[in-house]
Formats: structure tokens, C-alpha cells, sequence
């Protein structure tokens, strides 16, 4: 397993946020703003009227419904603008239109050469639920850049002198696991955090030594992703279970007050892939914190 020896600062220099100004939105909006706040980042606040409404819907009424949906952007980005503006934050607004929301904001993202991507989410039951719906997904599964997706349960940020304090990564020991690691330990040495990596193995097979030689494998895998100058910068601690990896993700999160989880997620070809029952899709249904997720090919 390899291990990331040095690492640059954490710098969030470009911050966009999407939303469609519901409740799980301004959630997210908020966590953007505490960011924002802490690193000087620029913001930027997309919001794109969703036009495959009008393929979903034969109502002769479409063109008005699509015009209140532009009206009704404007009016709440110019509000949104102006709390920004009246918190002391540079923020932008880029309205956008597109029958596929997430490929506009991945597309945006790109363009902007955006750091992070922050949204909000209801996914009470996965993300198939979400008032963003496949939007999430999309963007989860299909940005560049790491993804903050704020759920339902979420706790609201603290917006003075913010930063994670404790962070739960969780990693299945492949698909480039060293270097999402070193994300998850660069953010934590910014807030002289503590670091839980956690790895779920699978159900041991009734051989009590040969459980034990397993989980101890992996537990010193754990131990190698961390550098010994992190361990000096902040706490560092490496937790094996084994089961379900959406429970024991929560269930440590949970235990230690996680104020943020970090996970990978694989990248899609489709845009019409789903998380709803997957790990994230689990992990966001009910985490208390947000979930920052890590693509990979």
C-alpha cells in the first residue's frame, strides 16, 4: 500500500454551490458560506432550471411553468447574492438551463476549475428520493473535483472559526486509496482534526485466527496511509469491522462525532447511474454530518 510522504496545503479557492433554494440548499449553502469564510474562497452559486419538465409534462401550460421557474431563480439568487454580499463573502451567480441539471453543473464546475462542489440533499432513502434527484447522483458521480453533498440529517455548521474536527475516511483499500487518504489527512491537519480510517471486511468465515490475521492486515494497511508526520499534527486512529459498510461508516461516525465523512466513489460512464443502493446513497440517507465523496475512474 502506498504511502503520500508529502502533500500540499488545503486550499479551497473556488467554491461552487448548487442549489434549487429548498431547505437541504440553504443547508448546503450554509457549509459553503463557513468554507468560504475559513479559506477566502470565491463563491459561485449555480442554479439551473430543470427543462426536461417540459418532456415529462403533454400540459399545454409548460412554457408559463418554465418561465415562473426562471423568475423564481432569479428572484431567490438575487437574495441569495445579497446575503453573501452582506456577510462580506465574493460570491457570483451563473443561472443556468439544461435538460440534464448535473451535466450543467459538472460542465460549470470544470469550466470554473472549481475545488469543491457543495449541494444539498433529502435523500431520506438513498439518493433515488432526493428532491435534486438524479441530479445528485450525477454530479457525485461525474465531477472532477471533490463533492460535499449535505443530507437531511446534517447537523448546520458553526460558521465562526469553522473547521472538522473529527473525520471519519472510509476506504475499501483499493482504487487509489493512498491518495484519497492524503485528502482526508491534509483536512485534517488544517483543523488539527482527528482521523478515523475505517475499512468494513466481509463476513469472517468461522475461523477465529485466520478473523484475527485478517483484521490485523488491515489494520496495519490502515496505519501505512498515514505518514508519521501527520500522527504528530493530529490524531490519527485506524478502525476494523467487520459487516455492513454503510452501517459501520454511520455507526463510527456517530460514535465519535464525525463532523465529516469522507468517501470514494466510482465514476460513471452513465448518467444514469445510481447510488440509491450503494455505500454513499446509505451513508448520506443517514449521516449527521456531510459526506464529501472522492471520484475515481
Amino acid at each position: 500500500m502506498p504511502v503520500i510522504e508529502s502533500r500540499v496545503g488545503l486550499t479551497l479557492d473556488r467554491i461552487l454551490v448548487a442549489t434549487d433554494f429548498t431547505t437541504p440548499s440553504e443547508l448546503a449553502l450554509a457549509y459553503a458560506k463557513a468554507l468560504a469564510k475559513r479559506f477566502s474562497s470565491k463563491l459561485t452559486v449555480t442554479h439551473v432550471v430543470d427543462l426536461s419538465v417540459a418532456i415529462r409534462s403533454a400540459s399545454a401550460a409548460v412554457g408559463f411553468q418554465i418561465a415562473d421557474m426562471r423568475r423564481n431563480g432569479a428572484e431567490n439568487m438575487e437574495r441569495t447574492l445579497t446575503d453573501l454580499d452582506t456577510s462580506g463573502l465574493r460570491a457570483s451567480g451563473q443561472s443556468l438551463e439544461s435538460h440534464n441539471p448535473a451535466a450543467a453543473i459538472v460542465g460549470l464546475s470544470q469550466q470554473l476549475k472549481a475545488d469543491l462542489i457543495v449541494m444539498g440533499t433529502n435523500a431520506r432513502h438513498g439518493l433515488s428520493r432526493v428532491i435534486l434527484g438524479s441530479c445528485a447522483e450525477g454530479v457525485i458521480r461525474h465531477a472532477t473535483c471533490p463533492v460535499l453533498t449535505v443530507g437531511p440529517h446534517a447537523r448546520r455548521p458553526t460558521e465562526r472559526h469553522f473547521s472538522f474536527s473529527n473525520i471519519v475516511f472510509a476506504t475499501d483499500l483499493k482504487h487509489d486509496a493512498a491518495e484519497k487518504a492524503a485528502m482526508a489527512l491534509t483536512i485534517g491537519e488544517d483543523g488539527s482534526a482527528k482521523v478515523y480510517l475505517c475499512c468494513t471486511l466481509e463476513k469472517p468465515n468461522g475461523d477465529i485466527t485466520s478473523t484475527l490475521k485478517n483484521q490485523m492486515k488491515c489494520e496495519e494497511a490502515l496505519r501505512k496511509l498515514a505518514p508519521q508526520s501527520v500522527y504528530e499534527s493530529c490524531g490519527v486512529e485506524s478502525d476494523v469491522e467487520y459487516g455492513d459498510p454503510a452501517t459501520h461508516i454511520v455507526q463510527l461516525a456517530d460514535r465519535v462525532g464525525a463532523d465529516l465523512i469522507i468517501l470514494g466513489a466510482r465514476r460513471s460512464m452513465h448518467w444514469l447511474a445510481t447510488l440509491s443502493t450503494g455505500v454513499v446513497g446509505h451513508v448520506l440517507a443517514k449521516a449527521e454530518c456531510p459526506v464529501m465523496t472522492v471520484c475515481t475512474n
